[in-house]
């Protein structure tokens, strides 16, 4: 018995386009991506874990109604000209919360980690 996963058509392409991978690219991997983005057909549960890994997004997000407002989780991050990060990528995101995760394992960073915060946000 095949089990399908009912994810809402904006959560992935929220996920495609926030892992900044073209729907053609996605496509070629996850033939039915235009089905499941129109609402059309819905993934298999294998299917929705290998897209949350191809798209660096955790699986429990595609259960959230909508997406979800990601916010830069450092209050002042030096970028180029000085212009803000709008959209943080998944890379950038995971690099901050495991280097804060290591820190507070050596005890550096006693307090929360800022994924802690995030998580714990309205977000």
């Amino acid at each position: 018995m095949v089990l399908r996963v009912e994810v809402a058509a904006p959560l992935l392409a929220w996920a495609r386009k926030r892992a900044g991978i073209s729907h053609e690219d996605l496509s070629r991997r996850f033939p039915k991506l235009q089905e499941w983005e129109s609402g059309e057909g819905a993934p298999t549960l294998k299917q929705l874990e290998d897209f949350a890994s191809t798209t660096h997004t955790p699986v429990g997000y595609f259960f959230l109604p909508e997406p979800p407002d990601v916010d830069m989780p450092l209050p002042d991050f030096r970028t180029r000209r000085d212009e803000a990060v709008r959209q943080p990528s998944p890379n950038l995101l995971d690099t901050i919360f495991q280097t804060e995760q290591r820190q507070s394992d050596i005890g550096i960073m006693p307090e929360p980690t800022m994924k802690d915060r995030w998580i714990s946000s309205d977000h």
